[in-house]
């Protein structure tokens, strides 16, 4: 029984055994499917995984780490979880690729490795959701893989903001769209720009080929998108369907050199470049209509620049402190020259284009190089347009009416030579201490010379003003010391206080009869003075007019004279003076000494009209005037004006001084002027009566 009992208890046993053998192997039947498909998974990651692969071994000591891990048994079971979701390689293929080496090595040692499939699928999420899970013994070389999958992915576009376009047509900007290591390229509204790393061009153009678009003015220069590379930026060039640059877009670019800007951009905004101090050249094209305020404003290396015909307009400050600026070119077409434009600039030689009407206050301020300036057709040259410019040394001004402004050409230290045409007024201060300035002959047609125009101009030799003139303001020509020869035209009414005060060797004065008034300290201190004529219709000699003109001889006090102010004449010595009796004795405190007082008498002149000849050809081109001593003969011996015209053509204007203006385009012919004059008188008599005479001028 026991032998049975034995052998019954073998046989169970045997029995269990081989029960135990088929349930092993069907468990490895069972598993072996499980092996063989990871092993097949991992296969097609090997293949693509070929080419990264040359950059790992940058570091191989990456691989030991993922080794390691497989080696550990406690990491089986997130083994089996990681290699769930193998299915999921699109987003694998998107993962930085020091991760993506890590799927290789534990794919050809052992499962193990999955887990580093999950870490490059998520990079950002390994550190936040599983910090416990790696190696407590390798933490820091985790990250370190993590590291440049955590930088590089930063550069690629975000798919939230890459839509097509928004509703109103306009394109968003891309947060990033990059071909190589060295270019970018990216949307800005309408517009399209791109940068190369290497060769430092930021290229600005439409979005869409064969459009235009216009620049958005931000309204902080850190608000274009190209910002980021401001010190990167050497170049910039603004391309065919751009219209405009907007405010600021460059601004305080520090290393930008050339700017190329296309035609179709017709505004180039405020402060578009100021600042940028690198930049030595720019290219316009034509097409540009404004240059707008401070757009190249201390751009210190910029050494020329060619304005092209289509701008008419620079605005204010556009190109001020542009200290190496020494050729600027302007072209007709331009039309206004803004404030302090070009002031402070190293310009030699400017021409201002005909066309330009226009030339602001302070525009060529303190241009200490510039030597020569044409103007060729400005109606206005505003305040100290070309003030304190001291190399200045030859202006020539032309045109029709043009108005010079305050302390215009104030201190040109070497002005020597200038040409004035169309001038309507000098305004106060305009040439004040041109110290060189030779001559000044102002144009017909100025009506106006301004306080202390041409004050402390000491080296002014001659000055011929013309009747057109009305008033001479006051100090105009005060202390040009040298001064010796001066014309003054009939026509002229007034010459204000100290006009010529301290004019020391002025020799000659002679005043016409249109003047009114003289005023206070006119003629004072003009030392050298030897003979002084007073015209017929004077009316004023202020106080102290001719003080301390040491000896001028002969003096004769037109009758029209009815107020002559005190010490006039003093300490001026005259050897024979002609008065009016009353006003002598009413006004004896103006003379300081005359040797003789001859007074006028009644005047018994007779005069009659004389026959005078003007050319058809000349009169053709333009108007004429015949003078009076061709019109009238007078006896004794006198000068006449004219009280008005009696009758005659009306192509024939009578003037107050009795001459007689032939308009231009009179037909030939004889024509009869009927005119009533008097005779002014002289130093022995009184002015005449009025007297009725014909004079005849003949076109042929």
């Amino acid at each position: 029984m026991k032998l049975k009992r034995i052998l019954a208890s073998f046989v169970a046993m045997a029995m269990t055994v081989g029960m135990m053998s088929s349930l092993v192997l069907a468990d490895e039947a069972e598993s072996a499917p499980e092996e063989t498909v990871a092993s097949q998974a991992a296969e097609p990651k090997e293949k693509e995984e070929k080419k990264p692969a040359a950059k790992e071994t940058e570091k191989p000591e990456e691989k030991k780490p993922a080794e390691t891990k497989a080696a550990e048994p406690e990491e089986k079971p997130e083994e089996t979880k990681a290699a769930e979701p193998e299915e999921k390689e699109p987003a694998e293929t998107k993962a930085a690729e020091p991760s993506e080496s890590e799927d290789k090595e534990p794919a050809e040692t052992s499962k193990e490795a999955e887990p580093s499939e999950s870490e490059d699928k998520e990079p950002a999420e390994t550190k936040t959701e599983e910090p416990s899970e790696p190696s407590e013994s390798e933490p820091s070389e985790t990250e370190d893989k993590e590291q440049p999958s955590e930088t590089e992915p930063e550069e690629p576009a975000d798919p939230a903001t890459d839509e097509a376009e928004t509703p109103d047509g306009e394109v968003p900007v891309e947060e990033d769209s990059q071909d190589s290591e060295d270019a970018i390229t990216k949307t800005y509204g309408k517009l399209k720009w791109s940068f190369n790393d290497k060769t430092g061009v930021l290229t600005v153009s439409p979005a869409k080929k064969n459009t235009k678009a216009a620049m958005p003015n931000e309204s902080d220069t850190s608000d274009y998108p190209w910002y980021t590379y401001k010190n990167l930026v050497k170049k910039v060039v603004i391309a065919k369907g751009v219209t405009s640059i907007g405010t600021g877009a460059f601004y305080e670019y520090e290393y930008i050199t050339s700017a190329t800007i296309a035609g179709t951009v017709t505004t180039i905004g405020d402060h578009a470049f100021q600042e940028c101090e690198a930049l030595k050249s720019v290219s316009l094209a034509k097409g540009i209509k404004k240059i707008g305020r401070s757009a190249f404003e201390e751009c210190y290396s910029l050494t020329s620049i060619v304005i092209p015909k289509t701008v008419t307009e620079i605005e204010n400050y556009a190109f001020e402190d542009c200290y190496n600026l020494t050729t600027v070119s302007l072209s007709n077409g331009l039309k206004t020259i803004g404030e302090y434009a070009f002031s402070y600039c190293g310009i030699k030689k400017i021409v201002i284009p005909k066309t330009v009407t226009k030339i602001s206050a302070g525009a060529f301020y303190e241009c200490y190089n510039l030597a020569s300036v044409t103007i060729k057709g400005a109606k206005e040259i505003g305040d100290y347009a070309f003030y304190y410019c001291t190399s200045l040394k030859n202006v020539s001004i032309t045109g029709k009416s043009c108005t010079i402004g305050y302390q215009a050409f104030y201190d040109c230290y070497l002005l020597r030579t200038l040409t004035l045409k169309g001038i309507k007024s000098i305004e106060s201060k305009a040439f004040e201490e041109c110290y060189c300035l030779n001559s000044v002959v102002i144009p017909s047609g100025c009506t106006y010379i301004g306080v202390e125009a041409f004050c402390n101009c000491t080296y002014l030799g001659s000055v011929s003003i013309p009747g057109s003139v009305k008033v001479i303001g006051e100090e105009a020509f005060y202390d040009c010391t040298y001064l010796s020869k001066l014309t003054i035209g009939y026509g002229v009414e007034e010459i204000e206080d100290g006009a010529f005060c301290d004019c020391v060797y002025l020799e000659s004065i002679s005043i016409p009869g249109s003047v009114k008034k003289i005023g206070y300290y006119a003629f004072g201190y003009c030392k050298k003075a030897n003979s002084i004529t007073l015209g017929y219709g004077i009316e004023t000699i202020g106080s102290h007019a001719f003080y301390y003109c040491e000896s001028i001889g002969d003096l004769y006090i037109p009758s029209s004279v009815n107020y002559i102010g005190s010490n006039a004449f003093i300490y001026t010595y005259i050897n024979n003076l002609s008065i009016e009796d009353g006003l002598y004795y009413s006004y004896t405190s103006a003379f300081s000494y005359a040797a003789n007082v001859n007074f006028l008498q009644d005047n018994p002149a007779k005069i009659s009209g004389k026959t005078a000849t003007v050319k058809a050809k000349t009169v053709k081109k333009k108007a004429v005037t015949v003078a009076a001593s061709k019109l009238y003969k007078v006896t004794p011996s006198t000068g006449v004006y004219a009280v008005k015209k009696v009758s005659g053509n009306k192509n024939f204007t009578v003037n107050n001084n009795g001459s007689i203006t032939v308009k231009k385009k009179t037909k030939k012919g004889t024509y009869k002027i009927k005119v009533q004059v008097k005779s002014t008188g002289n130093a022995q008599y009184k002015e005449s009566g009025v007297k009725t005479v014909t004079v005849t001028i003949k076109v042929k």
